[in-house]
């Protein structure tokens, strides 16, 4: 994926865990002695090595017996990082080891598993997996779910399938994880061996592999940083929660007391910080060589929204749309029909900014804009303007906790609508929580805390959006914590660090 800096700036953050693979009976690394000369050896032997693959009590793998549905999803949530869920019910598994486990939990809790549209609602989980029920599952993993039907499958065999399982395995060949035989058939009906079903999970594994590498950064609480080289991180001591410190790392700035703010750094080693007191004034300040000087105040809202490359501030005033130099003056004012409450500049320096009911597009002095439906807007958590011109709109769920959605918007209209996190089983819905982690680049990683923790990653070109997967040897209960940069670290039990990478 190309990766674009787009010069903005970066928020909260995430964490993961990290599972084995136990299929029922057997022996963590055990010597897999009936693998040798086999030619799925190099990846059972990956398998092994990142502890999620484990062997029956003999030492043996038996590469070439079928893989059953409980087995291949204990192998997936292992391969991908998800914790067993022993305390959610399984109906669709009752009794079964791999529900008392808790991996077929949560292949459902992760959305890779529909027992429901998949199984009638009975899983069978002794019963063989086709090779089909793996590519449901390894295109939901890659967060392709929602792009099926783009693609033709180029098979032999592919008139023999229904269509909407042919655009389900076109996009598995187009991700790399279904290949065909050596008549170039995939034999989506075929029970899947134990080898087959390896391979292709460590196809999906590799792909969602967390891009992170070890650093010493240490973690910086609220660290903001303008990404532009010899630039400060500013941080934020909140000791006295309502006196915030304000720190560019060489010099502090208190601005009084106040009940909520939002701090945007800019070039040149200064920070647009605009606030609102307890008695409800919203007043914007610009953080300079050792000075804070108050550029607006008054009682309509006051919304930082981005800075540019210039160092200019867009920020909103009520109906007004403003531009503001470093020293204050207005570069540009736009009368709005509403006031915008979130906005991202492009890497050509477009500002797209919503408001109640309008998406808008502001360009050279220049205010083109569409009406979008109330109901949508009134969703939106951030804008992100992808490579091809077009604008995602990150959304919460139509109710709250029902998952965090998107939108991408061409010309005024919905082009294309992704799901980025579930809601979650029945009694979990309504907690789902999810921020912006870093937002530089062609991707965005998406934090979710709850009902589990899980950084996200969601691709602006192709709207794709798949749970990554940390390094193995970051082990159990790593954290995700902001980065001196505004980036994001992960952090094992023993202070390791290790970069991610967007």
């Amino acid at each position: 994926m190309t990766m674009k800096h787009l010069k903005r700036t970066a928020a909260t953050l995430a964490a993961l865990a990290v599972l084995g693979l136990v299929t029922p009976p057997a022996t963590q690394g055990a010597a897999l002695w009936d693998t040798a000369g086999h030619w799925a050896r190099a990846q059972i032997a990956a398998g092994v090595s990142a502890g999620y693959l484990t062997g029956f009590p003999d030492g043996s793998f038996r590469p070439d017996q079928p893989i059953t549905r409980a087995e291949f999803f204990t192998m997936l949530t292992g391969a991908l990082g998800l914790r067993p869920r022993p305390g959610d019910a399984a109906p669709y598994a009752a009794g079964h080891w791999s529900a008392r486990q808790g991996h077929v939990q949560a292949a459902v809790a992760a959305g890779l598993l529909d027992p429901t549209s998949d199984y009638n609602g009975w899983l069978e989980p002794d019963r063989p997996i086709a090779r089909r029920e793996i590519v449901l599952a390894a295109v939901r993993a890659l967060g392709h779910a929602d792009l099926v039907g783009q693609r033709a499958l180029a098979a032999p065999d592919a008139a023999s399938y229904p269509t909407w399982l042919q655009a389900w395995a076109a996009e598995a060949v187009h991700l790399g994880v279904l290949q065909g035989y050596e008549d170039g058939s995939v034999g989506l009906e075929r029970t899947a061996t134990r080898a087959e079903a390896l391979v292709m999970v460590q196809r999906i594994r590799d792909q969602l592999q967390m891009d992170a590498a070890p650093t010493q950064d240490e973690p910086a609480p609220e660290a903001r940083r303008w990404p532009a080289p010899g630039e400060p991180t500013w941080t934020v001591d909140r000791t006295s929660p309502n006196r915030p410190l304000f720190s560019d790392g060489q010099r502090g700035y208190t601005l009084g007391a106040f009940e909520g703010y939002t701090i945007l750094p800019a070039p040149g080693g200064a920070a647009w910080v605009n606030t609102v007191d307890e008695g409800g004034t919203y007043r914007l300040y610009r953080l300079a060589a050792g000075c804070a000087h108050e550029v607006a105040a008054g009682a309509a809202p006051i919304v930082a929204l981005a800075v540019g490359d210039d160092g200019r501030l867009w920020f909103s005033r009520g109906a007004d749309l403003v531009a503001a130099a470093g020293d204050g003056r207005v570069l540009e004012r736009h009368a709005l029909s509403g006031q915008v409450s979130h906005a991202a500049l492009d890497e050509n320096g477009v500002l797209w900014a919503v408001d109640a009911g309008r998406l808008y597009r502001i360009a050279g002095g220049r205010v083109a804009s569409h009406t979008l439906p109330a109901q949508l807007l009134s969703r939106v958590r951030y804008v992100a303007p992808a490579p091809d011109g077009s604008v995602w709109l990150l959304l919460r769920g139509e109710q709250p906790g029902r998952g965090v959605g998107a939108v991408r918007i061409r010309a005024g209209r919905v082009v294309q609508e992704v799901a980025v996190v579930g809601g979650g089983p029945k009694g979990e819905a309504e907690s789902v929580q999810a921020a912006l982690l870093t937002d530089r680049g062609d991707s965005r990683l998406i934090l979710v805390t709850a009902p589990e923790r899980m950084v996200i990653r969601f691709d602006l070109t192709t709207g794709a959006a798949a749970r990554l997967v940390p390094p193995a040897e970051a082990g159990d209960w790593a954290q995700a914590l902001p980065a001196p940069d505004g980036g994001a670290l992960l952090v094992d039990r023993q202070g390791r660090r290790w970069r991610i990478a967007d």
